[in-house]
């Protein structure tokens, strides 16, 4: 077994696109090039909003271009969070979109991930959520589908403008052990409801992962976090020739 690649924004795995305002469609960046995803590899969709008056399991809906949801998180009066996936085609062009549900403040973030040596059937997982006023710490987080395995824990925030009183200034850095820290926001006009997502990255062999809070703005924000589990490929070989282990 070897752990999931950390997608970077140097091998243009990673893709950001940030929405002002109040709309209820967030549109992805492309899927077309110079987005790198190979056929079989896991496309992980992430978007954060500033706040949406639905309930948890009901803020996100209608994800575009074959994506399956797979976390679904908020409060009434802090950031939403939604995740989705899909195992690339590798054909994959142009952008898509996801509906946020109720009523809506604030603007969006969305975040593009291509992960290789994914499994290539498991499902990513995601829990841990939590809600503040800054400096949100997810909880210990045990995805459901495998144990102790070589795992891709990916940290994700969003932290928006609450007050246009004082100064914003968003995510600052990533958890302690995260590396591969990646951010994107909308513009800083003194406007509530402007929206930064930020995510780090973890290759760690346990059953559950502890990751600690960003760290940020605490004095004009409101945040949330999300912890999502990346399970391994599982290859062994066996005089020669390499075989796909059972889940």
């Amino acid at each position: 077994m070897s752990f999931p690649t950390i997608p970077t924004v140097a091998a243009n795995r990673v893709l950001f696109t940030n929405a002002v305002g109040a709309s209820a469609t967030r549109t992805f960046p492309s899927l077309s090039a110079p987005f790198v995803h190979n056929a079989g590899e896991l496309l992980i969709a992430v978007v954060v909003a500033y706040q949406s008056t639905a309930t948890a399991n009901t803020v996100w809906s209608g994800w575009g271009a074959s994506f399956i949801e797979f976390g679904d998180f908020s409060t009434t009066s802090t950031v939403a969070i939604g995740c989705a996936y899909k195992f690339a085609s590798g054909s994959e062009t142009g952008t898509f979109t996801v509906t946020q549900a109720a009523t809506i403040t604030g603007g969006a973030s969305m975040m593009l991930l291509s992960i290789p040596d994914a499994h290539a059937s498991t499902p990513p997982e995601a829990g841990g959520y939590a809600s503040g006023t800054g400096a949100a710490n997810p909880a210990s987080f045990n995805p459901t589908g495998w144990d102790v395995e070589d795992t891709l824990w990916i940290a994700v925030t969003g932290n928006g403008e609450s007050s246009a009183s004082g100064t914003w200034t968003g995510v600052a850095s990533a958890p302690t052990n995260y590396t591969g820290y990646v951010d994107a926001a909308t513009a800083d006009t003194s406007t509530v409801g402007e929206i930064e997502i930020a995510a780090a990255f973890r290759q760690n062999a346990v059953a559950a992962e502890d990751a600690g809070a960003f760290t940020g703005d605490t004095t004009n924000a409101r945040d949330a976090t999300i912890v999502i589990a990346v399970r391994p490929n599982h290859l062994w070989t066996k005089t020669g020739f390499g075989k796909e282990a059972s889940p």
